[in-house]
């Protein structure tokens, strides 16, 4: 059987540019030399490779063959040598084919390829895929992910290919973990999933108690058999902050993206979700337990798109407190079964609200019918348009007027009409030149300066939402700015 290896972009837009590349080598080089650190490049192939090789003689010429030989230092999982490994500023190149290991860890939080070193600022540890690189491993009745990180900072995995029929997960849990990390960026992986029986979370990227992190242009799909559609998103995060998600692509799964729990007791804040294109799902975007902690906010959302799915963007009242501080801003929506859904209970929703945002060609614009109290939530600058019925509340249907009249949403520059997109049914969301949506938003996340901005995603055209090879070079956390 052929696997197929996901490469496709969605749609035809712009790119983000490549900022201050050549300025930021010669930084690196002077610090390099100020500071006496000298990174390496490190080769790993599998078909040419020898682990006998040390550390000092790795070479291009000279590659390791195994991918544990790097991330370990030693050919046994449990018998580490830092000093043989990976150190941080390295760059860990690994060449095209698979690599299977039968060595495991057996805990869902603990990776097998778990770096035994640190990076450190501006010196992270990358371990690079180069071509079409497969992980796979057969640990019997073990089971744990593959790659991320279990308690190390400054790492990052880029490019590799997964699927996780060959990979022995374990229940609440999946093929790649970041736990009790920070700055630890997963980028360009093709994660396909399987259909699981375990009844509990299954995800194919799980984030817990780590901070400052980011995930971005991942494809992710197939990822089935949780416990029920929240719990078997494919982005699941605890007890978490400073996690940023964009440029995901993830499809035909139980789930989207899931910002869930808070079991340390610290609910998930200042996490960031845009650029992400998602469809064909149970459910979009999940908010759970998210709030500000005392910090500057809980989560944004924004220009993000989900379509054909059971339902767009979701809030879930966990408990007294949450979901609060949530900005979901400038969203396209598009045929999917609900559009919004709130769900019990509100009593913990604080300053939520939800504008800018394109919701059509969906059964309900609002589902809402477990609750009657929506005053926590500010719905405005939003366009419906085909929705059967706009909101459902308390298992009552309401037009826009009677949503207007009855709960005070929307009465700021929403409006029930067709937003002209160029495209919909074909996958182009960017509005036509004649839209209502033009300049109907107001921009209170301030990404353009504020002021009138576009309704739904694509508020320049120019964007990439979803999967795109032009990231930003180097790798850093771009936190949103402050809100005005």
């Amino acid at each position: 059987m052929t696997t197929r290896i996901w490469t496709r972009k969605h749609g035809d837009t712009g790119r983000i540019k490549r900022r201050g590349s050549h300025a930021f080598a010669l930084f690196v080089a002077m610090m390099l030399g100020a500071t006496g650190i000298q990174s390496k490049e490190l080769y790993v192939d599998g078909a040419n490779g020898d682990d006998s090789v040390s550390y000092a003689q790795n070479s291009a010429s000279s590659p390791w063959s195994t991918l544990g030989r790097a991330m370990w230092g030693s050919t046994n999982i449990n018998s580490p040598n830092a000093g043989q490994a990976a150190q941080a500023g390295d760059t860990v190149i690994v060449r095209a084919g698979v690599y299977a290991t039968t060595q495991g860890t057996g805990e869902r939080y603990e990776p097998i390829y778990n770096p035994v070193n640190d990076g450190r600022p501006g010196d992270p540890i990358t371990i690079r895929a180069e071509g079409v690189v497969s992980l796979q491993s057969n640990t019997s009745t073990i089971g744990e992910p593959i790659i991320g990180t279990l308690n190390r900072q400054y790492i990052v995995w880029d490019g590799f290919y997964i699927d996780e029929i060959n990979v022995d997960t374990k229940a609440d849990t999946g093929p790649v973990v970041v736990w009790g990390s920070s700055n630890i960026t997963i980028q360009n992986l093709t994660v396909r999933g399987k259909t699981v029986n375990w009844g509990d979370n299954h995800s194919a990227i799980r984030i817990e108690y780590s901070t400052d992190s980011l995930i971005r242009s991942n494809h992710l799909f197939e990822n089935r058999g949780a416990s029920n559609q929240y719990n078997g998103s494919a982005i699941i995060l605890y007890d978490s902050s400073g996690i940023v998600m964009e440029h995901n692509e993830i499809h035909d799964s139980q789930g989207g993206i899931f910002i869930k729990g808070a079991y340390g007791g610290t609910a998930n804040h200042r996490i960031t979700v845009r650029y992400n294109l998602l469809y064909n799902l149970g459910v979009g975007i999940t908010h759970g337990i998210v709030n500000d902690a005392g910090t500057a906010f809980g989560a944004r959302t924004y220009q993000n798109i989900v379509h054909n799915s059971g339902s767009g963007i979701v809030f879930i009242g966990y408990n007294g407190s949450s979901p609060a501080n949530i900005d979901v801003t400038n969203n396209t929506l598009y045929a999917n079964n609900l559009g919004i859904h709130v769900k019990p209970g509100t009593s913990g929703y604080r300053d939520v609200v939800i504008r800018n945002n394109i919701i059509l060609d969906s059964s309900y614009g609002i589902q809402g019918e477990d609750v009657t109290d929506v005053s926590n939530i500010t719905f405005s600058n939003n366009i419906y348009s085909s929705v059967g019925t706009l909101a459902r509340i308390a298992y009552a249907n309401h037009s826009l007027s009677s949503w207007q009249s009855n709960f005070n949403q929307d009465l700021v520059g929403s409006m029930q009409s067709d937003p002209m997109l160029v495209n919909a049914a074909g996958g182009n969301f960017r509005l036509s030149g004649a839209s209502p949506a033009l300049n109907a938003g107001l921009d209170i996340l301030n990404m353009f300066g504020g002021g009138a901005i576009n309704l739904g995603a694509y508020v320049t055209g120019d964007e990439v939402i979803g999967v795109t090879s032009e990231l930003v070079d180097p790798p850093k956390i771009p936190m949103p700015p402050t809100l005005q």
